[in-house]
């Protein structure tokens, strides 16, 4: 797997990719508006896969910085990579590209996602508040999202 900064031309993938691993994925559209307000959207590309419409993305990270913060504000990983450390190792491999002044990681994750919560724990992520009824669920109702960050 390689990482790369995902262009324009890869949102419809994006988005392909999200509707595979999230109950309300992005959209390209949503993919394109945030790659050009400035944030950086991470790939792992697993290769040479023939899939022309996933381009062979196996992952991805949305990332925003203000000052000296970066927020995680996507991750999505596709179904046939999944429990594979690609996550964890995505993370890891952004981490390591952070400018020096980037002093702390920010993000938002669902409360009944407990995959994604051990698995921030694990690089170091604490849990420091709660947002209620901040995500919509597939029933129509609402569940709460943990505030987590990580200080670098």
């Amino acid at each position: 797997m390689r990482l790369e900064k995902a262009g324009l031309s890869d949102c419809e993938a994006l988005a392909v990719l999200a509707r595979s691993a999230h109950s309300h994925p992005w959209s390209a559209a949503q993919y394109r508006g945030s790659l050009e307000s400035g944030h950086t959207c991470w790939i792992f590309r697993a290769g040479d896969s023939g899939d022309q419409v996933s381009a062979g993305i196996a992952a991805c990270c949305v990332v925003s910085r203000l000052f000296d913060e970066m927020e995680i504000l996507d991750v999505a990983v596709a179904p046939e990579w999944r429990r594979r450390g690609v996550a964890g190792r995505l993370l890891q491999e952004i981490f390591s590209r952070l400018p020096e002044d980037v002093a702390r990681v920010l993000l938002e994750v669902r409360a009944s996602n407990r995959p994604a919560r051990a698995l921030y724990h694990k690089l170091g992520f604490s849990e420091d508040g709660r947002r209620k009824n901040y995500y919509p669920k597939p029933d129509g109702s609402r569940e709460d999202a943990l505030l987590m960050s990580l200080v670098l």
